[in-house]
């Protein structure tokens, strides 16, 4: 992708365009709550909606404008799962785990689905489906009998050969790959802005600019100590995800924040992106960068994300890299320009699945592995019921905890040689 030299894309995000950041309001929090929720992202808010729907006192806190994070920052892609295909799954966990596991996928698309109609939430979501380019033969017999699997268990996915993969993408790089009509697209700032309205109206209490800063033992519970003051709790909730600090409390070190990034491409028009992607659908492979496009809501641009690097690297650098891997995808847009390019973290687990759950008497969804948009919501109002005590809050993923990282894992002299590493894979393929 040429980037011109008087063209300086935007270092923040597109989403932020239409869902701009709240601004700081100077709100001092309650002096108490039932219960107190750390991080106001989709996690965080689908939890205190179902909590204040329950007749809870909840409020939920950001350190920045609440969706600051991941949530207003992803590609707005929607499927049914998780990182782990099935076939691991039954390799790890056995057949009637891993069937459960990817129950929780599509119940957690059902679900995000049912909340945006219920409250009301145009996040310009389009079932547009998804398609998975292989990067190498070997990879697309490993897709085909991967959706031959998941077709057993009742979801939707159909093999494309590479001599039928135009039809999906004006692309050569493929060995072709698999299409799942059920995954879709949305504006992930808009779902977030709904989201975070639906739960003040249900009577939560969201407060940004609002970091905490640790959390103490009380006469009868607990307390957050913020930067505006404690909150004493019956009940804490950590939602923070990828933002999770380190050694802030008991997840600091079961979290590792991932950076991905992304650009968005100039108006190039209806007509070129629907040239490049026929049937408008979201686009990811299997190569070790993960790169990912999609046309963006209105049709006009395309989106384009993936792993520049695993340390954090210069955003300007990110937008070249990532504007190379677009060309070589799609050759006929090798002449676009970048109007915007950013990051955000991305939350992995030693496991690749996310925990939910109370550890240390600290309730906890966290874990997002890159499939969160659907993910983290119903994790969010299924850590909600587990509170509240009922059995409908049980999911497949109760009885595996989160694994403490090994300690040179995400070490920051290691970062740069992981980076190196995935780059040289991707040039092998």
């Amino acid at each position: 992708m040429m980037v011109d030299a008087t063209i300086d894309p935007k270092q923040t995000p597109f989403w932020w365009e239409a869902a701009p950041c709240e601004p700081d309001t100077q709100s001092a929090p309650p002096a108490s709550a039932d219960v107190v929720v750390i991080g106001a992202g989709y996690t965080g808010l689908s939890c205190a909606l179902t909590l204040a729907q329950a007749g809870r006192a909840v409020t939920v806190i950001d350190a920045g404008p609440p969706g600051f994070g991941a949530s207003s920052r992803s590609g707005g892609m929607v499927g049914h799962g998780h990182r782990l295909s099935y076939t691991k799954l039954e390799r790890r966990y056995g057949a009637p785990k891993a069937k459960a596991i990817v129950g929780e996928g599509t119940a957690a698309l059902a679900f995000l689905i049912d909340l945006m109609n219920r409250e009301g939430i145009d996040a310009r979501f389009a079932r547009v489906g998804r398609f998975r380019g292989c990067a190498t033969a070997a990879d697309y017999e490993d897709n085909a009998r991967e959706a031959e699997r998941l077709r057993e268990l009742g979801v939707p996915c159909e093999v494309v050969p590479r001599a039928e993969q135009h039809r999906e993408i004006a692309s050569d790089l493929y060995n072709g790959g698999v299409v799942f009509p059920g995954h879709g697209g949305l504006h992930p700032g808009l779902l977030h802005t709904g989201l975070l309205g639906a739960a003040r109206r249900a009577g939560a209490n969201v407060l940004g600019y609002t970091p905490a800063l640790r959390i103490e033992e009380a006469s009868g519970g607990r307390r957050v100590v913020t930067a505006r003051g404690p909150i004493a709790a019956s009940e804490i909730v950590i939602a923070t995800n990828g933002y999770t600090q380190r050694p802030a409390h008991a997840f600091g070190r079961r979290v590792l924040p991932i950076p991905s990034f992304v650009i968005v491409t100039e108006r190039i028009g209806a007509n070129r992106v629907r040239a490049a992607i026929p049937n408008g659908r979201m686009i990811v492979e299997t190569r070790p960068q993960h790169i990912y496009l999609r046309p963006s809501p209105d049709g006009e641009r395309l989106i384009v994300g993936g792993r520049a690097a695993v340390h954090p690297i210069a955003l300007d650098e990110a937008a070249r890299w990532l504007g190379r891997q677009l060309a070589a995808i799609l050759p006929d847009l090798g002449d676009v320009h970048t109007t915007h390019c950013w990051s955000g973290n991305v939350a992995f687990t030693w496991r690749e699945l996310p925990g939910v759950g109370r550890r240390e008497g600290l309730w906890h969804a966290l874990g997002c592995n890159g499939s969160g948009v659907a993910l983290m919501p119903y994790l969010g109002h299924k850590l909600a019921l587990k509170i509240i005590g009922v059995k409908e809050g049980a999911t497949a993923f109760d009885d595996l905890p989160l694994r403490v990282m090994p300690l040179s894992w995400g070490a920051p002299w290691v970062r740069p040689l992981m980076s190196a590493w995935f780059r040289l894979r991707d040039r092998a393929v």
